[in-house]
């Protein structure tokens, strides 16, 4: 074989390798950074809705975006200011009286169960607490704590990402655009417009959705008679925001609050949050995820699967709007970009 057939051969496989290193380089990285790209994330979600909020405000009041920012932020924080001045005595009273009855509620449901022989069965193939549960209690009590100061970490890191975006969201659009060749920077314009869009379009949705699913709760607790009905309402329709999983632990503390009044109660209430579950799962999703992003039901739960899987709550509930983006990517930059197709299929 001669040198100049050797060294085409040699040239090839060479940036074949090199493809491939970099690859899996770069898919390592992502697989290490993870957690802080879904904090960025949702960062830019924030920051996506603070700035479709100040554009909002500044197409009907003719102000600038900059201050039209400054306005709906101060608006959104007042509202925060005087949603707790005016409800604060009951919300505070209602959770504080929520946090001391919830043990009290569980070890209720605990009597209750070992008085079952079938409770007593399963009680007995969990594991007890009895025999060196001090050091054990206080790991949890730790890990716990070091939890919710990353939880706290991550949520200021979230608005303060946000908040920086909605500010001058040029300065970071311009950045990516010089990343691509001047010919197709147009193109990438158009793409970053459309990206923007339907997650706006997917965040308006979900906190409607959000607002629905407290209301409902709210409401189907009062019906029933359940203490405490605002605070796990307001939990119902935070945790709403994850999907899958955030009703199902929305219903525990309401369950346990209900078991402790009547066990009769408890049943009821299980009815309800599966009730309201399957109102936003076969109507209200649906509808919003149909008209907001246009996503396919299969691959939504599938890609929520995978998320959520692979990394965790966090990725479950940020699973959704990231496949709405990755769609319009692959649309924009594949199906019509490189193939050349812009038909819409119905």
């Amino acid at each position: 074989m001669t040198a100049s057939s050797v060294s085409p051969f040699v040239k090839r496989t060479l940036i074949v390798l090199l493809l491939a290193s970099l690859f899996l380089a770069a898919g390592l990285i992502s697989w290490i950074a993870s957690q802080v790209l879904l904090t960025v994330f949702a960062g830019v979600l924030v920051g996506i809705l603070l700035r479709g909020l100040s554009a909002w405000l500044s197409a009907r009041t003719r102000i600038g975006q900059g201050w039209a920012l400054a306005i709906g932020c101060g608006a959104l924080a007042l509202a925060g200011i005087g949603v707790s001045v005016f409800l604060a005595a009951s919300i505070s009273q209602q959770a504080s009286e929520l946090y001391d009855r919830l043990p009290q509620a569980l070890e209720q449901f605990r009597t209750r169960v070992e008085a079952n022989p079938l409770g007593q069965r399963i009680l007995g193939a969990a594991p007890t607490e009895e025999g060196g549960a001090g050091p054990e209690t206080a790991a949890r009590v730790a890990g716990a704590a070091v939890a919710v100061v990353g939880a706290f970490g991550n949520g200021v890191l979230i608005l303060f990402v946000g908040l920086f975006l909605a500010a001058d969201p040029g300065v970071y659009r311009r950045g990516l655009v010089r990343l691509v060749p001047v010919s197709h920077r147009d193109r990438a314009d158009q793409v970053l417009d459309d990206v923007g869009e339907v997650l706006l379009r997917w965040l308006a949705g979900r906190l409607l959705e959000m607002a629905i699913i407290g209301v409902l709760t709210w409401v189907g607790l009062l019906l029933i008679g359940v203490p405490l009905a605002l605070p796990l309402a307001l939990i119902a329709g935070l945790l709403s925001f994850i999907p899958n999983v955030g009703p199902i632990l929305s219903a525990i503390p309401a369950m346990l609050i209900a078991a402790s009044e009547a066990p009769v109660m408890a049943l009821y209430v299980g009815a309800l949050y599966l009730g309201i579950q399957a109102i936003e799962s076969y109507t209200l999703e649906p509808y919003i995820v149909r008209k907001t992003a246009d996503l396919p039901a299969a691959l939504v739960i599938g890609f929520q699967l995978l998320m959520g899987t692979l990394l965790g709550v966090m990725g479950l509930a940020l699973a959704t709007p990231l496949l709405a983006m990755l769609t319009v990517l692959v649309q924009k930059l594949y199906v019509e970009g490189a193939l050349g197709d812009t038909s819409d299929d119905d």
